[in-house]
């Protein structure tokens, strides 16, 4: 039922607004990067969906390029203050702030570091909109690309993947060996 007035919107309105959003706060507001995954699946099951393996491969072209882009801002950050780009100026400078949009574990192994993801907000932005198989795109090259940006001399690998229906993401970052 609409009771609101067909002349507009009246003052008396937007205060009525304004108290409803202080007593509803974050209670149905999505993340962000969870918005971002599902703008993002959806753009790829559109463009997948009209041009097969030639638009995966256009997105997986645009996710690389997007990681590499970033990689080089973060560099140019790093490089800026007068540090070098090293695995650990990586993990400072980096430009997502990842205790917003994971839950995690960091570990070191033989000199490897190793990020264990158990929650991922962009996984569960997918997994809402029952897009995993369009997510996978993204989560496949992102942080290999962004690596690769900001210092080809490093290395990252995945063990598993949320979005491939595994049930954590095990990432492992590692200077290459000669």
């Amino acid at each position: 039922m609409i009771t609101e007035k067909v002349v507009g919107f009246t003052n008396d309105d937007l205060l009525e607004v304004l108290k409803g959003q202080k007593e509803v706060g974050n209670k149905y507001k999505i993340h962000f990067f969870a918005m971002f995954s599902q703008l993002f699946c959806t753009i790829a099951e559109e463009i997948i969906s009209k041009f097969g393996d030639d638009g995966k491969e256009a997105i997986a072209s645009s996710v690389k390029k997007f990681g590499e882009e970033r990689g080089r801002r973060i560099a140019k950050l790093v490089r800026s203050l007068g540090k070098k780009l090293t695995l650990k100026n990586f993990f400072i400078y980096s430009d997502l702030e990842g205790g917003e949009t994971a839950k995690y574990k960091i570990k070191i192994v033989d000199g490897k570091v190793e990020i264990v993801i158990r929650e991922c907000v962009f996984c569960n932005g997918c997994k809402e909109w029952d897009k995993l198989d369009y997510g996978i795109v993204y989560c496949e090259y992102i942080d290999k690309s962004i690596l690769k940006g900001y210092n080809p001399a490093l290395k990252f690998e995945h063990k598993s993947l949320l979005t491939k229906g595994d049930n954590r993401c095990v990432q492992r970052y590692m200077v290459k060996e000669n």
